[in-house]
């Protein structure tokens, strides 16, 4: 029997910590983590043309149009790293978006490949704690001043940059990103809980705690 592909889907509120625990299990498993959110903001930082599209959209706290998006994915998952599974973290939020993600394991997957959808639950005043605290450098690492703060103020552990606070995190925003998301989640949870692939994770707890839970959770089906 050909070896399993892993394909494992990490998505929740804004600040969730999804993003964290998607780079864990990605450690563990040694698969890339393909975030859409950070490779459009890596764009739009960049200046390129996708990210002057985008760019404007992101920093009122709106959503890429699926064209965009779908094309940085597949740009993504044509890179070698990609071709034996992946994590994706913080996608699909719509339901366009999970037609496209089908379509494409319908292309890539075999029935002997996993499938699996981690679904991160936090409630949005938990959210709303979070973000007050939340750091970001450019390098994709994130931190927070309370739950895990990096071990010099202000400045990124892996790579020495400086942290900074993103556009998208202010208040205004990310009460439109809640309302948005909790509207779009139900039905791509039902989708999910209907193939019998979704997983539920209480994101309430400490960094360790969720990793934990997920390991659990996960660790007789991958």
């Amino acid at each position: 029997m050909r070896y399993a592909r892993k394909y494992l889907i990490f998505f929740g509120p804004p600040a969730s910590g999804k993003g964290t625990q998607a780079d864990k299990l990605g450690e563990k498993l040694n698969l890339p983590v393909i975030s859409p959110g950070e490779l459009l903001r890596h764009e739009r930082d960049r200046g390129t043309e996708i990210g002057k599209q985008a760019g404007p959209i992101l920093n009122r706290g709106g959503l890429a149009s699926g064209e965009i998006i779908e094309k940085i994915i597949n740009k993504r998952l044509a890179k070698k790293d990609a071709k034996h599974g992946f994590l994706l973290d913080g996608y699909p939020r719509a339901i366009s978006q999970l037609k496209f993600l089908n379509n494409r394991f319908k292309k890539i997957a075999s029935d002997n490949d996993i499938i699996l959808a981690v679904y991160i639950h936090v409630s949005a005043k938990e959210v709303k704690r979070r973000i007050a605290g939340r750091r970001v450098c450019d390098c994709g690492a994130s931190y927070h001043a309370i739950y895990n703060p990096p071990k010099k103020q202000g400045i990124c552990d892996l790579c020495g940059a400086k942290l900074y606070k993103r556009k998208d995190d202010s208040a205004e925003i990310i009460k439109i990103r809640i309302n948005r998301f909790n509207k779009s989640i139900k039905p791509i949870l039902k989708h999910y809980k209907k193939n019998n692939i979704l997983i539920n994770i209480n994101g309430e707890q400490s960094i360790g705690e969720v990793e934990k839970d997920i390991f659990n959770k996960l660790k007789d089906k991958v």
